[in-house]
């Protein structure tokens, strides 16, 4: 069984069934990545998406690391945005816990948010979060959609703490939520 085989076996088993599995790498890029699309996870009328290939780049001061989100709706532009940023900045970002990315465009049609906030995973199980491909660890971090607003605030001095306190991982899913940032 190949390192992706073996990833793309965790997701399965996270999300209890198979995946979409869509390229976002440009052609002719090496290694490819993808996005693994599932429906109904974490729960039912939702969507994940978790990156395949952004762990085989390291980034200064990073570690091997796959992506995935979870949103409410039924648009795959959610898992897409998620491979899209994992393919943009491979080599450029550690994907730390507590920082911010600006998507800079409105990342699904559903909703205003266009950024996100990498965090530890909410929607997987500790024990789940560090999958051993026999040549290296793999570390996943969820991506939490947010409106600019509150990028700004949490790019300023904002508490990421507070901000995932105030924002558990229920509302967090919904493409619909109002904006937390202090008005």
């Amino acid at each position: 069984m190949t390192p992706a085989d073996k990833l793309l076996e965790h997701f399965d088993r996270l999300a209890g069934s198979e995946p979409q599995l869509v390229p976002v790498s440009d052609e002719g890029a090496r290694p490819a990545m993808y996005v693994a699309i599932y429906r109904d996870f974490p729960e039912r009328g939702a969507l994940a998406g978790f990156t395949v290939g952004l762990s085989h780049f390291h980034p200064p001061g990073g570690g091997h690391k796959e992506l995935f989100i979870c949103m409410r709706d039924t648009d795959d532009r959610w898992a897409l945005a998620c491979g899209f940023l994992a393919f943009q900045l491979r080599e450029r970002c550690p994907f730390v816990c507590g920082d911010t990315i600006n998507f800079r465009a409105q990342i699904a049609e559903s909703s205003t948010m266009s950024a996100f906030l990498i965090v530890h995973p909410r929607h997987v199980s500790p024990i789940d979060t560090v999958v051993d491909l026999g040549i290296r660890q793999i570390e996943l971090v969820e991506l939490v959609p947010l409106y600019e607003e509150e990028r700004a605030w949490l790019g300023a001095d904002g508490d990421a703490k507070m901000f995932l306190s105030e924002c558990p991982k229920s509302l967090a899913m919904d493409p619909k939520r109002k904006s937390l940032a202090p008005s």
